[in-house]
C-alpha cells in the first residue's frame, strides 16, 4: 500500500485523489487503486452491457487508458472516482459510436451475478422478477433520479461524489436520493 500522508485519512474522494497523484510514479499506489475501483468499474460496465465478456474487455480498456493518463488526472477538476468512470464511459462510446451505450437485453434468466450460490431454481426465478419489476419500476423515474439510484446503488459513490458528477450539491443529492426511494415504493406498492 502507498503511504500517502503520515497520519491516518479517511479513505474519501481526496485520498483517492492523492494516491492517483502517487501513482504516476509508484506502482503500488496504482495497485491500490486499480484494488479499490476494479469491483465497481466492472459493475458499471456490466450493468450497460449485460455481457461479462465485454465488460471484461471494456474493464481493461478503461485501466490501460486510466494508467496511460493518469498525470493528466488533475484533482482540482474533480473527484478520481468521475475522472476514472468518465473513461470507462468514453471507452464504451468509442466501442457503440458517440451514442450513450445501454441496452434493453433482458438478463439470462440463468444468470443472477448477485445471487447467492445456494438459492434454488425457484428462489432465483422470484428474485429474476423481482428485479425485473425493480428494473421497470426505475425506468418510470425522471433521468436525474435513476442516474442517482445507480452511482449510489450499483457504483457505490457518495453523495459528495455524486454532486459533483451531476452539479449538484450534495444535500440535493441526498434529497433527490430520497424522493427516489419514495417514488420507487408507490410504484412498486401499485403493482
Amino acid at each position: 500500500m502507498a503511504k500517502i500522508a503520515s497520519f491516518p485519512i479517511k479513505k474519501d474522494t481526496d485520498y483517492w485523489g492523492r494516491v492517483a497523484q502517487a501513482a504516476v510514479t509508484d506502482e503500488g499506489a496504482f495497485t491500490e487503486l486499480y484494488e479499490h475501483f476494479f469491483p465497481r468499474v466492472y459493475k458499471f460496465l456490466l450493468k450497460r452491457t449485460l455481457d461479462s465478456t465485454l465488460a471484461d474487455e471494456l474493464v481493461s480498456d478503461t485501466f490501460l487508458r486510466c494508467f496511460q493518463h493518469l498525470k493528466d488526472y488533475d484533482p482540482e477538476r474533480g473527484a478520481f472516482s468521475t475522472w476514472l468512470f468518465r473513461i470507462a464511459q468514453n471507452a464504451m462510446n468509442k466501442r457503440y459510436g458517440s451514442r450513450e451505450f445501454t441496452t434493453e437485453t433482458a438478463w439470462d434468466e440463468a444468470f443472477d451475478p448477485a445471487g447467492p450460490d445456494s438459492e434454488t431454481p425457484e428462489q432465483q426465478a422470484l428474485s429474476a422478477e423481482r428485479s425485473e419489476a425493480l428494473r421497470s419500476a426505475i425506468k418510470q423515474l425522471p433521468e436525474r433520479q435513476q442516474k442517482i439510484l445507480e452511482m449510489t446503488y450499483w457504483l457505490e459513490m457518495k453523495s459528495n461524489e455524486i454532486g459533483e458528477a451531476l452539479g449538484m450539491a450534495p444535500s440535493s443529492v441526498r434529497v433527490a436520493l430520497k424522493q427516489a426511494r419514495d417514488s420507487l415504493r408507490k410504484i412498486l406498492g401499485e403493482e
